[in-house]
């Protein structure tokens, strides 16, 4: 029985470090660009073949998973040829109404993926290029392009 509940310990103390390690925390110099969030969100550098990429990081609302919360991903393209959009992929995608955050003026669209709630903003800094995709809901997380919290983070993104 006294094993079991060290057991038992050792894994929420294992359980508890892995949860902090994680994330990025609740800012973030990429290299590339520095962004700042509010403690209940959570910052990570996005991984493309298990190699991080510095113009990218997801910023994940209550949790540590982007595939589990809902979340932000956020690219920055020096050369904006490079970025392929996607709207005419979607066959509901409909015009959203732009955002203003910081000095930045985001447009973009909302459309469904496997019964999510889906959006994708882009909004222009000198020859370059921000996008972000935002999962709106996963399992009861649910965030949305106008929350102040969201603006915030967009608010917050500066070039290195």
């Amino acid at each position: 029985m006294k094993l079991r509940k060290v057991c038992v310990l050792i894994l929420a103390l294992v359980m508890c470090c892995t949860m902090f390690v994680g994330c990025g925390g609740s800012d973030m110099d990429t290299g590339v660009f520095k962004i700042e969030a509010s403690g209940d969100w959570c910052i990570q550098k996005r991984k493309v073949d298990g190699s991080e990429q510095d113009n990218q990081v997801y910023v994940i609302k209550d949790g540590e998973d982007a595939s589990s919360y809902a979340n932000m991903l956020i690219i920055y393209y020096k050369d904006p040829s490079e970025y392929k959009d996607e709207r005419s992929f979607y066959k509901d995608a409909a015009d959203a109404s732009p955002i203003e955050a910081g000095d930045r003026k985001w447009e973009g669209y909302t459309y469904s993926l496997f019964g999510s709630s889906e959006a994708c903003f882009t909004a222009k800094e000198g020859s370059g290029l921000w996008v972000c995709k935002f999962n709106l809901d996963t399992a009861g997380s649910k965030i949305s392009v106008g929350d102040d919290d969201v603006k915030e983070i967009l608010a917050s993104l500066k070039l290195d």
